[in-house]
């Protein structure tokens, strides 16, 4: 069985999510099918309030595991792709990684140009992936990813029991979550969390995202940018830097960023002259309210 999209949301951001269904759609025209989560009128049903944010995707879980699905790519409602999906991959070697890795998770955009790796490689037939280890602070990440759905469950109701109501958010699943001492979660998940080997596994337009013309290029925009700084020294903001490649290739932050469409994001598609990045996406956010 093909593991099916898990999208969260909320209400005010309905359009948002509505928008990056579409892109998603665009960059993946053979996607599986999407369940959002969060809203009351639309997607799976809405159990618990929807600010709890926790809660609200623990329902998710179980209504999928009841529909007999076991895995699920978990992609927030503004993490669009931005590139030519690896559909193949994803709908069929990803799925038995996981399975023969006992994965926790698997994110999509993983090492590679721009992220370093942090533990060893193993190798999985002719892929790569990298188990993050147990010291790594961000473990949990909800970058786009592969989940198990019977472990995020388990997850999810460990914290929900532990954490009050008003830490049920995201920032605290991938934070709290990703602290073997603070989450009180079993150590097995938490050192069965996988990255991919992002060149490897990204179709040819999503790899040129990170090709040497575009090396070059982000070269020599940030030593222009730079007068009277040491030369080389890397700016936090520059867009170039983050695209994140892999089988979902997506940008780093989101289209988001602190409650407001995120500038970076508009600005890397401006540079790279892509207007099918942002077409109505402004419109969509003014329509959330």
């Amino acid at each position: 069985m093909t593991p099916p999209i898990l999208m969260p949301t909320a209400p005010k951001y309905a359009h948002l999510a509505e928008w990056t269904r579409g892109q998603i759609g665009h960059f993946w025209p053979e996607h599986p099918e999407i369940f959002v989560c969060g809203l009351p009128d639309k997607g799976l049903p809405l159990r618990d309030e929807p600010a709890d944010w926790m809660r609200v995707v623990c329902s998710a879980c179980a209504d999928l595991l009841a529909r007999g699905f076991a895995q699920a790519y978990v992609i927030l409602d503004d993490h669009p792709p931005i590139a030519l999906c690896h559909a193949d991959f994803l709908r069929n070697a990803l799925p038995r990684m996981a399975r023969e890795l006992k994965a926790t998770s698997i994110v999509t955009g993983g090492f590679g140009p721009l992220v370093a790796r942090k533990a060893a490689v193993r190798q999985w037939e002719t892929w790569r992936a990298e188990c993050l280890p147990l010291a790594e602070p961000w473990k949990l990440p909800l970058h786009p990813a592969l989940w198990n759905l019977a472990r995020m469950h388990s997850i999810l109701t460990t914290l929900i029991e532990r954490l009050p109501e008003d830490q049920h958010t995201a920032w605290a699943f991938e934070r709290i979550g990703s602290n073997l001492q603070k989450s009180g979660l079993p150590p097995d998940w938490l050192s069965s969390c996988w990255r991919l080997d992002a060149s490897q596994t990204s179709a040819p337009e999503a790899a040129a995202l990170h090709d040497l013309p575009d090396r070059l290029h982000r070269f020599v925009r940030r030593v222009l940018s730079l007068p009277g700084r040491a030369f080389g020294r890397p700016q936090a903001d520059e867009p170039l830097r983050h695209p994140r490649i892999g089988p979902y290739p997506c940008f780093w932050s989101g289209v988001m960023k602190k409650g407001a469409l995120n500038k970076d994001y508009f600005r890397y598609a401006a540079i790279k002259r892509r207007p099918e990045l942002t077409r109505g996406l402004t419109e969509a956010f003014a329509a959330c309210g």
